[in-house]
């Protein structure tokens, strides 16, 4: 089965099968319903998108069902509930409320319950209403305190207080130490703030002190931008000897016609392949040396040549041509330059004929291919030099109009 037949074997499937959903649809009788349930509290609105159906026709009604509400008589069950989950949270990453060293979490809302929380302080230089203790209050450590928490719904609200002892975190180890140095620091630079100079401490507290300038370390850097240049150069050179092989192979078909038609001319005026080629690299030689152009087909030839001269036999020599050009009508040329040599002129004449023909079509297609390039490589200076002439054209006469 062909890939059109199977295209159509799946638009008949999928036509069916949603013309036998919508016959079900149609046949099955829609259950009637008497009322709708709604979110519980917190959970919010829902979309509701209702057919009603009279007499004088059927109608569709959209609207949004509102959640739920607290009776009076439910208020304080959902006000201990949210205290009580209030109490697994509001002490953040502290351990105990005997023992605060760090941030409160006060939360805003309890969303499962639809609740709104407020919070309040006994003294906000203490603590902030986001739950935030503050610098004064861990220097005057340890001291107590109180929060309340006021948990609203709608009209009604319940306060619940919570005690607490904030304390001085404790630091150990390294961080004790730390600490203490960079206060020692600090309290010289409020010291001497008048010289143009602050003396760092060399001692604290018996330990001996030793600055140096941190500087970051320039190793990670250069190993991450030096591998990633590494690859960048190497993809780039990639796609340059691709580029090269690709220019190289256009300019082998570009000098295939020239090199087939004078090569088979010279070989039909009595020369040996031998000869022909010898001569066609004499010429390409002189040509070379006036006017310092390299063509790559020519260029084959003569390494060809060489190998020539170097002992390698000629039937040898030809088919490393054909390989070193890995094109298709340069190995096809080859070929039948081999059994020009094997076989004489017996019945190649004719072909090396046809191969003319074939390379007299390359070369009008080679024309206009290359014509094609040539258009597409003018098309944006096209479009630019459009832009300029709209430009020209155009803003004088917005200027006019403006003024």
């Amino acid at each position: 089965m062909d890939k059109k037949k199977k295209l159509a074997a799946g638009i008949a499937a999928v036509c069916v099968v949603t013309a036998l959903l919508g016959l079900k649809n149609f046949f099955t009788p829609k259950e009637q319903i008497q009322s709708l349930e709604r979110n519980s509290p917190g959970e919010g609105e829902t979309a509701v998108n209702l057919e009603v159906r009279t007499d004088e026709g059927n109608f569709s009604i959209d609207f949004q069902l509102e959640e739920r509400i607290y009776e009076a008589s439910e208020l304080d069950g959902v006000f201990e509930e949210g205290k009580k989950w209030l109490d697994t949270v509001w002490l953040g990453d502290n351990t105990s409320s005997d023992s605060v060293t760090q941030n409160l979490y006060f939360p805003e809302r309890i969303p499962h319950l639809g609740l709104t929380v407020q919070w309040k302080t006994e003294s906000y230089r203490l603590i902030q209403s986001d739950g935030k203790v503050t610098e004064e209050a861990l220097s005057r450590a340890p001291l107590n305190t109180k929060i309340r928490a006021v948990l609203k719904y709608g009209e009604f609200e319940k306060s619940y207080d919570y005690e607490l002892r904030i304390v001085e975190n404790v630091l150990q180890g390294d961080e004790e130490l730390k600490q203490g140095i960079l206060k020692e620091v600090k309290s010289r630079q409020t010291e001497e703030r008048t010289q143009n100079e602050m003396i760092l401490p060399d001692t604290f507290n018996g330990t001996k002190l030793e600055w140096y300038v941190r500087e970051d370390p320039v190793w990670p850097k250069i190993f991450i931008f030096g591998n990633l240049i590494l690859v960048l150069i190497y993809f780039v050179s990639e796609e340059k000897r691709m580029q090269q092989i690709k220019d190289k192979s256009k300019e082998l078909e570009r000098d295939y016609p020239d090199i087939v038609y004078k090569l088979v001319l010279l070989v039909s005026s009595g020369m040996t392949v031998k000869g022909a080629w010898e001569k066609l690299i004499y010429d390409y030689r002189k040509e070379k040396n006036n006017t310092g152009k390299v063509r790559c087909g020519y260029e084959e030839m003569e390494m060809a040549l060489r190998e020539m001269n170097y002992g390698i036999s000629e039937l040898k020599a030809y088919e490393n041509f054909g390989k070193r050009c890995a094109s298709q009508n340069y190995i096809r040329f080859s070929s039948l330059l081999i059994q020009q040599v094997k076989r004489g002129a017996r019945g190649m004449n004719q072909l090396l004929m046809q191969e003319v023909m074939a390379s007299e079509i390359l070369r009008k297609e080679n024309a206009r291919k290359c014509a094609e390039e040539a258009g597409t490589k003018l098309l944006f200076p096209m479009v630019l030099l459009m832009a300029v002439v709209f430009a020209v054209l155009m803003i004088p006469a917005f200027l006019s109009i403006s003024i």
